[in-house]
């Protein structure tokens, strides 16, 4: 087989969710496994819906044993689906035999949790080993090759081998090594879960520079949230082989539907109510107490100085207790604890005040005078004396 590739596309826009068409997508997908004793049969996957559209990126989520690894043999042809319809760029592939799914495999390139590169070739030679198992000419391959070294940052290391690399340096020959045949899909199989926090953060910003500059679709399986809310437009949960939530990551991430998913979201979005003040807080106000409000942050509001706002709003001084501000799929979002006077006056103004400026909040309880700022009473007083206005 004798073939040229084409350059490289570039800055390619990136898709919104419902004006690209459908790379993969699973219709009331399962997947059966047979027991030992060959009678009855294990569930792994039961009526799965899942969609991914072309140039995006979702990511699943679940906890151990939810059916994550399950699914992406399924859509990499390893496993066959035992109930629904499986179609990937535009074909029905649920009963492809071995051979059409070997052409199929063409187009979709894969990288794995322990790289698996064969440690007796080099990094170029690693690479360019699926073009040389498709039967592609060695001009071409070398072509090839060199197009992807400094794409995945390793023009320097095309002639060393695994051992003289890092975890991070490995895991780029194997994303180089997923991309030699230009797939149209890229699948993720717990890509970083093996590298440290630093060269995951790298991994992730090359994979989304991969998405955006070649339009690749990606599906990415992971159990680490910080994954999904760094890499993914889109989100799809899953537990005990059910997709139980989905959608794109920011709203998913701001409003969790399910008790699983707010369990997993919590640990990016979730702020804790600090030690001192966890044993002192009651669940009624009392005279010259504070209340604790949470407030939280979306979008454009989460930089804006929303708390200076609220302060002249409604002419009282607000105590920040504790806060975080973060980006959920490139968008900002923040929550912040606020203590404000328990006075009725001054809370319901706050209160009315937070809702007029698009913000959500709750009430988490009140704090006893001595764990109050006790200078935001002046204000509360203030309000409530009436004022002689001299002519």
């Amino acid at each position: 087989m004798t073939s040229s590739f084409k350059p490289l596309s570039q800055d390619l826009s990136h898709p919104s969710q419902g004006n690209w068409p459908l790379a993969i997508e699973l219709k009331q997908v399962g997947k059966n496994f047979a027991a030992r004793n060959g009678t009855l049969h294990f569930a792994a996957l039961t009526d799965v819906d899942l969609q991914v559209r072309a140039g995006r990126i979702l990511g699943v989520i679940g906890p151990s044993g939810a059916g994550k690894s399950t699914l992406i043999r399924l859509v990499n042809g390893l496993e066959k689906v035992s109930s629904g319809t499986l179609t990937l760029l535009g074909e029905d592939a649920t009963h492809y035999s071995e051979k059409e799914w070997r052409s199929l495999r063409g187009k979709i390139g894969m990288i794995f949790q322990h790289f698996n590169l064969l440690s007796s070739r080099t990094v170029y030679d690693n690479i360019a080993l699926p073009l040389e198992i498709q039967g592609y000419e060695r001009k071409s391959i070398d072509a090839r090759v060199r197009e992807l070294l400094p794409l995945v940052g390793l023009e320097d290391k095309a002639s060393h081998y695994p051992s003289e690399l890092s975890g991070g340096q490995k895991q780029r020959v194997g994303i180089a090594r997923a991309l030699a045949s230009k797939p149209n899909i890229l699948l993720c199989d717990e890509a970083t879960s093996a590298l440290d926090p630093d060269t995951t953060k790298s991994i992730l910003f090359l994979l989304k520079t991969i998405n955006r500059q070649l339009g690749v679709t990606i599906l990415v399986i992971t159990h680490e949230i910080p994954v999904i809310k760094d890499l993914c437009d889109d989100v799809a949960v899953i537990d005990q082989g059910r997709i139980i939530e989905s959608g794109p990551v920011f709203d998913v991430f701001t409003n969790p539907k399910h008790a699983i998913t707010a369990r997993f979201v919590e640990t990016v979005t979730h702020v804790e109510i600090p030690a001192h003040l966890v044993s002192v807080l009651q669940p009624e106000a009392s005279a010259r107490g504070a209340a604790l409000v949470k407030i939280t942050f979306t979008g454009q509001n989460a930089t804006s100085p929303v708390i200076s706002h609220l302060t002249n709003i409604i002419g009282a001084d607000i105590n920040i207790v504790a806060g975080r501000i973060d980006a959920i799929s490139e968008r900002p979002f923040g929550t912040l604890l606020v203590s404000v006077p328990a006075e009725p006056i001054v809370l319901q103004a706050c209160q009315a005040a937070i809702l007029a400026l698009g913000l959500t909040q709750s009430l988490l309880g009140y704090l006893a005078p001595s764990h109050a700022d006790a200078r935001v009473y002046e204000w509360a007083e203030f309000l409530r004396t009436p004022k002689v206005v001299e002519a």
